[in-house]
């Protein structure tokens, strides 16, 4: 009797820690999988103990998961068969099925359920605190998950399914959405989150998207006399003019007005305080411009296109804007080219970007072809626009203020 009490007494101690290993299993698969990345760099970077384990068993999940796939599912296999074991020798043939009704009921509760559901709110804690354990099992079972990983690469394989494919960790748009959160729950300014949101765009963008057109420049002939330049310079307020021969598609330098104040009006000749121009091509990315300027210290570029005309410039302040938004010195007018009339009615400059205007007045304007609203108006149009001449589009009505050789100066935006 003493004997068949103690087997009895082993047995069921052997099943809770069948039932405790399936909770260890179960939170480490849970732990484990939702654990991010950034955090695990960031307590290695703390000297968290532990911390360069968890990373190396989350760096090859398959591995990791395959094991602890194999453990739980022997483990659980175990336990039912000794509580079934247990349940008929207590009530004979019944004992299947209250082992299989008990055991259901126990497995989802304490083994699947309870630790998931402790794991996924303490991560860190239960990644760190079940590190060297996975460890071991894992080197311990790798044989056998070679195997099922193997058989399942070629089930994945049957059917045509990638299992090699590497996707990438957090997506841009997976990045955009954790600032909007972030704004939402007071953690970004508003002007934080549009400062991150334009490194992304300025990542996108070519120097086309960017550069001051070809039209908007102010350049000077070789040929301009001292005064002639200090009267541009005192007029536009810039530090740096391009300076051409013969016409604007052959920029041969550019002037700095502290040459200028520095040279002598009497033996003035313009070739020898030019400094040499620094050219791009319209398609290329601005990230890799402003890295050339920085590096080479250049203010100002000129920009070709593919026939090696002048199609715009841009300047650094330029690249920087994309970034932080306008830099005003005290030489820029306070006028960002949108003027409110009323509630619903706006004047606008036609050189203005359409993205400034959705911005700034609520549309929801796209062009594939046009950076500019008033270029975006003449491709409406599909001919040279005539003023008052008026266009609607997503019911928001453009009627053209304003015209200067063929290019619309200004707008009346009715939304």
């Amino acid at each position: 009797m003493f004997n068949l009490y103690s087997t009895r007494i082993i047995a069921v101690v052997i099943l809770l820690i069948l039932i405790g290993l399936s909770a260890l299993f179960s939170a480490s698969e849970t732990a484990l999988t939702s654990l991010s990345k950034i955090r695990i760099r960031q307590m290695k970077e703390e000297g968290i103990k532990r911390a360069e384990i968890v990373d190396k068993l989350v760096d090859n999940t398959n591995k990791m998961l395959s094991a602890i796939l194999v453990g739980n599912n022997v483990v659980n296999i175990g336990a039912s068969a000794l509580a079934t074991s247990i349940a008929i020798n207590q009530f004979g043939e019944k004992g299947v099925t209250i082992s299989t009704v008990v055991m259901t009921i126990i497995v989802l509760i304490f083994a699947e359920i309870t630790p998931k559901s402790l794991a996924s709110n303490n991560p860190e804690k239960v990644s760190l605190g079940v590190a060297k354990y996975i460890e071991f099992i894992t080197i311990v079972l790798n044989p056998i998950a070679v195997v099922f990983t193997y058989i399942t690469k070629v089930i994945l394989k049957i059917f045509r399914v990638n299992a090699d494919t590497s996707k990438p960790f957090i997506t841009e748009e997976e990045l955009k959405t954790m600032l909007d959160v972030s704004h939402e729950e007071g953690v970004l300014e508003v002007t934080e989150r549009k400062m991150i949101y334009n490194v992304f765009e300025f990542g996108d963008s070519q120097v086309k998207d960017v550069m001051i057109p070809r039209a908007d420049i102010v350049a000077l002939d070789i040929n301009s006399s001292y005064d002639e330049i200090m009267q541009t310079f005192r007029i536009q307020q810039f530090s740096r003019i391009p300076i051409y021969e013969e016409e604007i598609d052959n920029v041969i330098g550019i002037l700095h007005v502290k040459n200028l104040v520095l040279a002598s009006k009497e033996n003035f000749h313009i070739r020898d305080i030019i400094h040499e121009s620094y050219f791009t091509y319209e398609y290329k990315k601005t990230t890799e411009l402003f890295e050339e300027m920085r590096k080479q210290r250049i203010s100002l570029t000129i920009v070709l296109d593919e026939y090696g005309g002048t199609v715009g410039l841009i300047t650094m302040e330029d690249l920087v804007e994309e970034i932080v938004g306008d830099i005003e010195d005290e030489y820029d007018e306070h006028n960002i080219g949108i003027e409110v009339i009323k509630e619903d009615e706006y004047i606008i400059d036609g050189s203005i970007k359409i993205d400034e205007v959705n911005d700034m007045i609520g549309t929801n304007i796209e062009s594939e072809d046009f950076d500019t609203i008033g270029g975006f108006v003449i491709g409406e149009l599909g001919r040279f626009p005539e003023q008052g001449e008026m266009i609607e589009y997503m019911n928001v009505k453009f009627i053209i203020e304003e015209i200067d050789r063929n290019r619309i100066k200004k707008l009346k935006v009715l939304t």
